[in-house]
């Protein structure tokens, strides 16, 4: 009989405890919520892509993108110091490298992005640029530059702003592109091409 009390007496015990080992072992485990990069390069490698935003993702090496097709791609806000054509998605025509760490010379040459039109890299700390491809719009503002080589072709858009080294001889050809934006560029002086002594505000 004492041994019948006792076990009535412990068996609401050990259920508890056993409902609570339950409860433990049911829990979700914890699990890191993936980067946009990461989540990226779980698609399918042949996805078809209008646009892709891999802005503030604490990217620091510049990722291999080149399986995917992705047209306007957003790696603005990261921790990037290189660039790497061969990385880059196919068919990309509009990229966005603002606000990393891009310091120096940087040399985008023909052909390497063959289908680029339009290129973002303001907000950085280069002091100089050359850029072969025949580009539509371009913006290198907010950096220190003070060389700036570029292909006219096709220039529609040109942003210089807030570069204090360029002087008012520059070596592209102001009056070759349809606007210009240079706000804080050789304290509101005229702008001076190498080809010719016309002159533009």
């Amino acid at each position: 009989m004492k041994y019948l009390i006792c076990i009535l007496l412990f068996s609401p015990f050990l259920l508890s405890c056993r409902m609570g080992i339950r409860n433990e072992s049911g829990k979700q485990p914890l699990t890191k919520e993936l980067t946009k990069l990461e989540k990226l390069f779980w698609l399918p490698y042949d996805s078809v892509m209008v646009y892709y935003d891999l802005s503030n993702d604490n990217i620091e090496n510049f990722p291999n993108l080149s399986a995917f097709t992705i047209k306007s791609l957003d790696l603005s806000h990261n921790l990037l110091d290189t660039i790497n054509p061969l990385f880059l998605p196919k068919g990309l025509e509009k990229l966005n490298l603002s606000h990393n760490l891009y310091c120096g010379f940087i040399l985008i040459r023909k052909n390497t992005i063959p289908y680029l039109k339009e290129l973002d890299i303001s907000h950085n700390a280069l002091n100089r640029i050359d850029i072969a491809p025949p580009l539509y719009r371009i913006n290198v503002s907010y950096n220190d530059l003070n060389v700036i080589d570029l292909n006219h072709k096709n220039i529609q858009y040109l942003d210089i702003s807030y570069n204090s080294d360029i002087s008012e001889r520059v070596s592209f050809e102001p009056l070759w592109i349809d606007t210009l934006v240079r706000d804080g560029v050789a304290d509101g002086k005229r702008l001076l091409g190498p080809l010719t002594d016309i002159v533009i505000e």
